[in-house]
């Protein structure tokens, strides 16, 4: 950077780079950005100190020159006078000055507009056949202008005069040597005297190579316009045989040499026929053949005028005029400006595709691209209500496809500075910046659809997230439409399936919370609600997509897309076609792995629903139904057959093991180690009461008044299931007496009347066993520390009473083994409480009573168990026999129950 000098004026506004764009004698000319606007610019610099340091060092070598100071002067006053021109004219195709020449000590400086080469700098590359053609077409309007408007003659016309700014226009410079005719006379014209050509300095010489002969071969110099054709003859050649000229001087500045390689140019060119003159013109084309010559005419009069150049064939091609209405874009109405930007894209002209794609690169990238991007802006900052009118509506939206098209040939580095900064990205920091990307993106239904369309354009050229955070910005614009874009039906339809069918290319680089959350459900509300059939059946498509590429899972499935599906009214034969193809892929999909039973539940009805109720289809689409069909419940059969064992036998159970009927089998089928510690039986378990269907015997007993009391046993009857509990005893009883009108009826595991008698006495026994009467403790009961009865205590209890126990024959008591079915069963589902016998012994009618004795568990009235006690006793060995052989009895029968 120059920081050391550029401190006030120009050299302080602007940020000027270090390394010079070109040269263009005398200037070095920089590339620039103004401070505070941010204005891009060319900065021209001339190096007083060095260039007089010159001078004096070339005067001092050569004793013929002049004053050095006189030289520097003269040099100076041309400088001057170039700045001071291009100042004052002002055309599109002259150089415009930003800011005019400043005068230090040390330097010259001014601004102009963004530069990049002059013709003698630039690349071939930027002299392709059409850029040459345009800019020749641009540098003959620039001299129009000169001529017709301002009867100005350049007289310094060559490479180094024409000037290529940023936009790739061809811009007239070097206007030093101007020549104004309104301000030389008649006289002063038809005898014009070109200056002294032997100046030591290059710059302030006329280039011989570009300069007309009449100038310096005549006697009499003539100032004419053609003077400038001939130049213009030069140039073209110049342009089109790679920078080889058709007058080639030794030494450009020299006069005698050019007097030389004239003669020769004179001898090849005139008085030949067009045809002959290839040779010589080499690689110039045959459509400037026809009036090439007369460019170069010996004689001023015998040239082509400028307005006859640019009228000629060579520029009515449809590409050059189209180019050359982008140079005059601006000042075009809109309807002209929608025409033309629609011809450009249409392929039915005359060169058989559309024109866009026929510009040069740089033209497109360079002029093109900044134009369109700046209308688009300016017409989008000037929205105001949410309706667009239809001709701003398509403009913005023809330029926007055409900023995408040139966008798809460019660089990837600069459609990301031109395009992506500009039009997509809002600064969100900078308030008053304007929301340039917000407004495109909700301008209309055509606008949004167009960058739908062009969405491999934007996935090609930005970054992964940069092209997802796109495609999530605009989901609720496209899938939903505003009232006021009802009349753009058309165009939304397009919108979304549009939209859809792009997401196959984007949808792995979306996070998968986000197509739970927003996307996928977003999908599942236009299925629902949408009545075209084109875009359902696109919605079915990105289903199956999600289903392939392994995005969506069981949960969503289940959650969120059966619950649609169930709801699918349609059956459209292409509606059906699709669901079942669909269908086929989801309960085959391993990652999504539905459960055997929704498959069954959802997927194979709704597919025979969907197939069966198809109204438009023929008998072959429908054999084509239902062979998918077919295929869906074949793949169910064979996942329930996966789940099941080979092979079965039929097999009876014995003892809780199963056997195939014959003998091996039978032997195989018993268990040795009964006797495990594992198998011993433990006693019914507290979750499960068994309550055998028996009758309770009636009990008789005396008047409460009375002293004697007779002491009934009883039975409860064992439920040995839950689902007999519900049945009540009074339903139980009257089953059972029914049955015994014909035949006699069967207690509990009797299977024939034999062992009916045996069955009734197992029975009353585990009645005395489960229904243990519980009798009020004496005043001498005990409590635990709480203060209350223990129930353990009174099993121990009751246990010390049996061991202690006494049988005299004053004691034993009579047992009554007659039984009587009650008068009325018990209705509540419990078992009863038995009568509480009175305390004591008492005699009545010869019978003796006895208090009751207490049992351990499982034993009672009918059972008598001889105490292991070293004490003696008294008792009848008739009586302990009868009552041992009862116990062994009852007890056997209750093992063998077991």
């Amino acid at each position: 950077m120059f920081k050391g000098f550029f401190q006030t004026g120009i050299r302080g506004s602007y940020n000027v780079s270090e390394n010079p764009s070109f040269v263009s004698e005398p200037w070095y000319v920089y590339p620039a950005k103004h401070k505070s606007n941010g204005r891009i610019v060319s900065v021209f610099i001339f190096d007083k100190s060095k260039f007089e340091a010159m001078v004096t060092r070339l005067c001092s070598t050569s004793s013929s020159s002049k004053n050095p100071k006189i030289i520097i002067s003269e040099s100076y006053e041309l400088i001057k006078f170039e700045v001071n021109q291009l100042s004052k004219l002002k055309h599109p195709q002259i150089l415009q000055i930003y800011e005019v020449l400043e005068e230090t000590k040390s330097k010259f400086i001014f601004v102009s507009e963004p530069l990049t080469d002059n013709l003698l700098t630039a690349s071939n590359l930027s002299k392709d056949e059409l850029n040459i053609q345009k800019g020749l077409l641009q540098v003959s309007k620039g001299l129009q202008f000169l001529h017709n408007y301002c009867s100005i003659i350049h007289f310094n016309l060559q490479p180094s005069s024409i000037y290529i700014n940023n936009q790739g226009d061809w811009k007239l410079g070097g206007f030093k040597f101007l020549q104004n005719l309104n301000e030389i006379s008649p006289q002063e014209r038809d005898n014009f005297y070109i200056m002294n050509n032997s100046s030591l300095i290059p710059f302030v010489n006329l280039n011989m190579n570009f300069t007309a002969p009449e100038l310096i071969i005549d006697s009499q110099s003539k100032l004419d316009f053609g003077n400038d054709i001939w130049s213009l003859g030069c140039i073209i050649y110049y342009l089109y045989n790679d920078g080889d000229q058709l007058i080639n001087c030794f030494d450009s500045n020299s006069i005698n040499d050019y007097k030389g390689e004239f003669q020769k140019f004179q001898q090849k060119f005139y008085n030949h026929k067009v045809n002959e003159l290839k040779y010589l013109l080499k690689k110039i084309p045959e459509s400037l053949y026809p009036i090439y010559p007369q460019l170069l005419a010996r004689y001023p009069h015998d040239r082509l005028t400028i307005d006859q150049f640019i009228d000629s064939n060579y520029f009515n091609g449809s590409l050059i005029k189209a180019m050359w209405f982008i140079d005059e874009f601006s000042t075009k109405t809109l309807e002209e400006k929608l025409l033309f930007m629609n011809g450009l894209l249409d392929p039915n002209n005359e060169l058989g595709k559309d024109l866009l794609s026929q510009f040069p690169a740089s033209f497109k990238s360079s002029k093109l691209l900044p134009l369109l991007i700046d209308l688009l802006v300016n017409e989008l900052n000037v929205l105001t209500g949410p309706v667009i009118e239809t001709d701003t509506d398509q403009l913005i939206t023809i330029s926007l496809n055409i900023i995408l098209k040139i966008g798809s040939s460019i660089s990837s580095l600069t459609f990301q500075d031109k395009i992506f900064g500009t039009l997509f990205k809002d600064d969100k920091k900078n308030k008053k910046a304007p929301e340039t990307y917000s407004k495109l993106i909700k301008a209309s239904v055509k606008t949004r659809l167009t960058l739908v369309e062009n969405l491999s354009i934007l996935q090609d050229k930005l970054h992964d997230n940069q092209i997802v955070d796109f495609y999530k910005n605009i989901l609720d614009l496209v899938l939903t439409s505003a009232p006021a874009e009802q009349s753009q039906k058309q165009d939304q339809i397009k919108l979304q399936e549009t939209y859809l069918k792009y997401l196959t290319n984007i949808i792995e680089k979306i996070e998968f919370p986000y197509i739970k959350n927003t996307l996928f459900p977003m999908l599942c509300q236009v299925f629902k609600t949408t009545t075209i059939l084109s875009t359902k059946l696109v919605t079915i498509e990105v289903f199956e997509m999600l289903v392939d590429k392994k995005i969506i899972d069981k949960i969503i499935v289940n959650d969120q897309l059966f619950p649609i599906l169930k709801n699918l009214k349609s059956r459209d034969k292409r509606i059906v076609r699709s669901m079942l193809s669909f269908f086929i892929k989801l309960i085959r999909s391993e990652h999504v792995n539905l459960d055997f039973e929704a498959s069954v539940e959802s997927i194979l009805p709704q597919c025979l629903s969907l197939s069966f109720s198809c109204n438009d289809c023929s008998q072959d689409e429908f054999k084509e139904f239902m062979k998918v069909c077919n295929s869906i419940q074949k793949h169910l059969i064979e996942k329930r057959l996966a789940t099941l064992p080979v092979n079965v036998p039929n097999s009876t159970r014995v003892n809780g093991n199963s056997f195939d009927g014959n003998f091996e089998s039978l032997i195989n089928s018993q268990t040795i180690n009964d006797g495990s510690k594992d198998n011993i039986y433990k006693g019914p378990s507290s979750a499960t009461t068994l309550t055998p269907k028996v009758l309770t015997p009636t009990v008789k007993s005396s008047p409460p008044h009375k002293n004697n009391t007779t002491i009934a046993h009883k039975t409860t009857p064992l439920n040995l299931k839950n689902a007999a509990a519900t049945t009540s005893p009074t339903n139980r009883y009257s089953s059972l007496n029914n049955n015994q009108s014909n035949v006699p009826a069967l207690k509990f595991g009797a299977s024939s009347p034999s062992t009916n008698v045996n069955n009734t006495r197992m029975l009353n026994t585990l009645n005395s066993t489960f229904d243990k009467p519980k009798y009020t403790r004496n005043n001498n009961t005990t409590r635990n520390n709480n203060g209350y009865h223990d129930a353990d205590d009174d099993d121990d209890d009751e246990f010390e009473d049996f061991q202690q126990a006494r049988i005299t024959p004053s004691t034993r008591p009579t047992i009554n083994l007659s039984k009587e079915l009650p008068s009325k069963p018990n209705t509540n589902g419990f078992p009863q409480t038995p009568l509480k016998p009175n305390v004591g012994n008492a005699i009545n009618n010869n019978r003796i009573v006895t208090p009751p004795t207490k049992y351990p568990p499982g034993f009672n009235s009918n059972m008598v168990l001889t105490p292991n006690s070293s004490g003696s006793r008294n008792s009848s060995n008739t009586t302990s026999s009868h009552i041992q052989g009862q116990k062994s009895n009852n007890n056997n029968d209750v093992l063998d129950f077991l």
